[in-house]
């Protein structure tokens, strides 16, 4: 008799609630269709959605060797990601398009992009770096004379003047690079621009990268401003080969850039084979350093660059990355481009670094785990002193290198772990 009062009861509990279930879901209808999801098992996120909502920002570069076509499409690209707000067209400029009239005004930057000098002017570079008096410098007998970096080279042309400020171009934005983000571990100068630098940053990048060489500023940057970006580009991505350190800018009456045009060393015929050329013979680099350790590959690239290169100022292409790789002849610009692709490819942070050693030089700056190094690999390239300016810290640098323009804003090298003494 218990029992069965208990039983009653229990009968009594269930239905209550299945009454007040139901009144619940009278005055509530979205919680029917979230009790039928997840007692289908619908309402619950798969293991791809949890994993693609924990992910972060893809790595440029992959320990795993990529595969190349001829097609420029399928080159290595950086990582997509959804436009943002500063990142959108001007909504005045939106419908522009060939022949368009477009209205330049004169705007106040946010701030400068320039963050340095290369005068000679003394600037305390944005993490730290106190560049060294360059009349302090001294360059040894042995490796005198072994520079030949150019720096980016402005040609300016003023535009006719037109009634209001405005000049009628044929060009338009061409690639606008909206779908790009650049990791900071990699690509340090994108990160020296303010927002408005990096969006016209973008725009150049993916210019250059659909091998299109003339096109409008998707932003209105002042004559004085562009060098900068264009420099933060090309410090920036060894990969874009067959782009030169000349550029040219047609500016109007308000000292506007109206019509931006870079300048390719080959044309696209020859890119479209050169560039099969180009990453076949990184791959076969690649190959040799596969399961070494991070700092055995940091090692091993600079004593394959020495193997296979010779110093030699009158090769073509001499600034870029190509010379040193395809061609096995290069200067200090194509030694160090050279071994920043490689690097990157490798997923080891390495940083194109410019500055004064006696003359304008390059050299690269590398991340390891306990902080940052110089390698001048080209210095290197020397008969009995294959590490006399590998993995140094600023300090062994003074008396020889200084750096300057944006690159007195790159990491402070202060590693000691894989000093070379």
């Amino acid at each position: 008799m218990k029992i069965l009062k208990n039983i009653i009861t229990g009968i009594g509990i269930l239905a209550a609630l299945l009454c007040a279930l139901i009144i619940f879901s009278a005055v509530n209808p979205g919680i029917t269709e979230t009790l039928s999801s997840l007692l289908s098992g619908e309402g619950f996120p798969s293991q791809e959605e949890e994993s693609g909502a924990a992910q972060e920002q893809v790595e440029p570069f992959y320990e795993e060797e990529p595969v190349f076509s001829d097609e420029l499409s399928d080159m290595p690209s950086e990582t997509e990601e959804e436009p943002t707000d500063d990142s959108t067209l001007p909504e005045e400029d939106e419908e522009m398009g060939s022949g368009q009239t477009v209205q330049r005004q004169p705007e106040e930057p946010d701030r400068n992009y320039s963050r340095s000098e290369s005068s000679g002017e003394r600037v305390r570079g944005m993490n730290g770096y106190e560049p060294p008096s360059e009349s302090g410098v001294s360059v040894p007998e042995a490796v005198s004379g072994k520079s030949g970096y150019q720096p980016i080279t402005e040609k300016s042309e003023e535009l006719p003047d037109a009634e209001g400020g405005e000049y009628t171009s044929d060009l338009g934005y061409g690639e606008t690079g909206d779908n790009l983000s650049f990791d900071s571990i990699f690509y340090p100068y994108y990160q020296m621009l303010d927002p408005k630098g990096q969006h016209l940053y973008r725009q150049i990048y993916a210019n250059a990268a659909a091998y299109n060489a003339a096109f409008v500023p998707i932003e209105a940057v002042p004559v004085s401003e562009l060098k900068d970006v264009i420099m933060a580009v090309y410090n920036d991505h060894p990969e874009l080969f067959w782009l030169n350190t000349v550029f040219t800018c047609r500016y109007d009456q308000n000292k506007i850039c109206a019509e931006l045009e870079l300048e390719f060393n080959m044309t696209l015929e020859e890119l479209t084979v050169s560039s099969k050329t180009f990453y076949n013979i990184t791959n076969e680099i690649l190959s040799q350093v596969q399961g070494l350790s991070v700092n055995e590959k940091e090692r091993r690239l600079h004593d394959i660059l020495i193997e296979r290169v010779e110093y030699d100022k009158g090769v073509d292409k001499n600034q870029s990355a190509y010379s040193a790789l395809v061609d096995g002849k290069s200067v200090c610009a194509g030694y160090a481009r050279a071994y920043q692709y490689l690097m990157q490819r490798t997923g080891i942070p390495c940083f194109y670094c410019t500055g004064y050693a006696g003359t304008d030089h390059a050299w690269n700056i590398v991340g390891l785990d306990d902080g940052y190094y110089n390698v001048d690999v080209t210095w290197d390239d020397t008969e009995g002193g294959q590490y006399d300016y590998f993995n140094k810290t600023d300090e062994a640098y003074a008396d020889t290198h200084v750096r300057r323009e944006l690159s007195v804003n790159l990491p402070k090298c202060e590693g000691q772990r894989y000093a070379v003494q």
